[in-house]
């Protein structure tokens, strides 16, 4: 026979002092540390959202993981933590009232229900040293501590107000509240919203920055003085969109604006990767860019844009790629080009490259086989994509012999060659035909862990015949 464990004398007091909603939150003010949380963890399990909200606002810790409750809560309920939330942030306007020093929005492990509530500042035990160090009360004759809040920002300038304002009263607070942002990303910047904050946002914890533009760059232009506060920033990504044709006011300024936004590139000496996506200034100014970078980069994407013959060969001479770790450059023309500056590139960071991404390129036969010597180098690579490129069954059986030696690599993507197109459309018969054939010729030389051949995009269904163990179709073949 088992026995049943009895609950204990605590637990029954938390169950009787939950079901009475009015005693629970007038006894808050009150209740030793050591009783909060498992009060806490048990309201908020019950969603007893009046009681949660009520906790919410007396936190007596130094330390709340928001993204804990983010991540097991629905939006209805979790709009009541941040109601309690904002109640207690306005503690803070008050003299030697709260304890909460860091808000935690970073959605990484953290574990609320082990906040040590023993301490004398309630520091909770799933701080890191730096993190307790950075958080340190202030001395007693201060008046007001700051809170610190850790996030990772996406603002989208579509988004509805209650999506984004879980800070609301941030303007003019820079004296109570910091913002420690580590990735920031902004969609069709919304400069009100980043002025906003722009007083209690720390600029210089910043590590990765990725805004997405439209062609005006008016967000860009205000934003790129901001760039020298920024000494931590090590990944930028700057996604051009086009929403409308350029207005006659804009194109009077345009030669004045583009040196001045690539001007600042010079203040972000901790640079190691830059993504550059639909960037329509880069034509006929890379040499000015890459003039402006400070470090050897470890990431270079410039994708989707046009590049002139000579910004080419400005990639070949620019001492700060010579140590690339990844190159992108999907989706810019070269069909026209010699492509010996991008070989000279390529010899040049022989020892470190491991990505290399030249899809929808429009490569042609006689411009792969420039390449391919120095390819054959780069002994580090463990991803290529040559996807939407020109390439003949001969050439290609050529390339593949040229991989031999890259015994790291995981992942390689080749286009299907010229002769499985029939009149510009995908010939089946061929192309299950031909690229067992290529699969067989790789095999011969080495063991690949992933690879696949694959056509052009179909342009009715957008998507591609692919060749891997097995050939699977685009739906329009099907």
């Amino acid at each position: 026979m088992s026995i049943r464990t009895l609950p204990t004398l605590e637990k029954l007091a938390r169950k009787a002092l939950l079901r009475d909603e009015a005693l629970a939150i007038s006894a808050l003010e009150d209740l030793p540390k050591r009783f909060f949380l498992p009060l806490f963890q048990e309201a908020f399990s019950c969603r007893l959202r009046r009681i949660v909200r009520a906790m919410v606002a007396a936190w007596p810790f130094s330390y709340f993981p928001v993204a804990v409750l983010m991540d097991t809560c629905n939006w209805d309920f979790f709009r009541a933590v941040i109601e309690g939330l904002r109640a207690l942030l306005r503690q803070h306007d008050h003299p030697m009232r709260g304890n909460l020093r860091i808000l935690d929005f970073r959605r990484v492990h953290r574990d609320v229900w082990t906040i040590e509530a023993g301490t004398e500042d309630g520091d909770c035990s799933a701080e890191t040293v730096s993190e307790k160090q950075a958080v340190k009360p202030p001395p007693r004759y201060e008046q007001r501590h700051r809170v610190k809040v850790i996030t990772d920002l996406y603002s989208r300038f579509t988004q509805e107000e209650e999506e984004t304002d879980f800070l609301p009263g941030a303007h003019g607070r820079a004296d109570s509240l910091q913002i420690h942002c580590l990735n920031m990303e902004i969609v069709l910047l919304n400069l009100d919203n980043f002025w906003m904050f722009q007083e209690v946002l720390q600029l210089e914890k910043i590590e990765v920055l990725e805004i997405t533009i439209d062609q005006t760059w008016r967000a860009l232009t205000c934003l790129s003085p901001d760039f020298v506060q920024m000494r931590n920033l090590h990944t930028f990504s700057l996604v051009c969109i086009y929403k409308t044709r350029l207005c006659p006011v804009f194109k009077s300024h345009y030669k004045r604006l583009i040196p001045m936004c690539i001007s600042q590139f010079s203040s972000l000496n901790g640079l190691l990767n830059l993504y550059m996506d639909g960037i329509c200034f880069l034509r006929g100014h890379m040499r000015h860019l890459l003039r402006n970078l400070k470090n050897h980069l470890e990431t270079f994407s410039v994708t989707h844009c046009k590049l002139f013959r000579l910004d080419l060969c400005r990639l070949s001479e620019c001492q700060h790629l010579c140590q690339l770790k990844h190159l992108d450059m999907s989706g810019v023309l070269l069909s026209n080009f010699c492509l010996m500056p991008l070989r000279v590139l390529l010899q040049k960071v022989a020892d470190t490259l491991e990505t290399l991404e030249l899809e929808g390129c429009g490569i042609k036969d006689s411009q792969l086989s420039v390449l391919l010597p120095a390819l054959s180098q780069c002994s580090k690579l463990t991803k290529v994509n040559f996807y939407t490129n020109d390439f003949s069954m001969n050439v290609l059986s050529d390339l593949l012999h040229h991989t031999a030696n890259l015994s790291n690599m995981v992942m390689e993507q080749y286009p299907a060659p010229q002769e499985c197109y029939e009149l510009g459309l995908v010939s089946i018969e061929r192309f299950e035909q031909f690229c067992p054939v290529l699969m067989d010729t790789l095999r011969a030389i080495r063991q690949p862990k992933s690879i696949s051949f694959a056509t052009d995009v179909c342009s009715r269904c957008s998507k591609r015949c692919v060749y891997e163990q097995e050939t699977r179709l685009c739906s329009c073949l099907q």
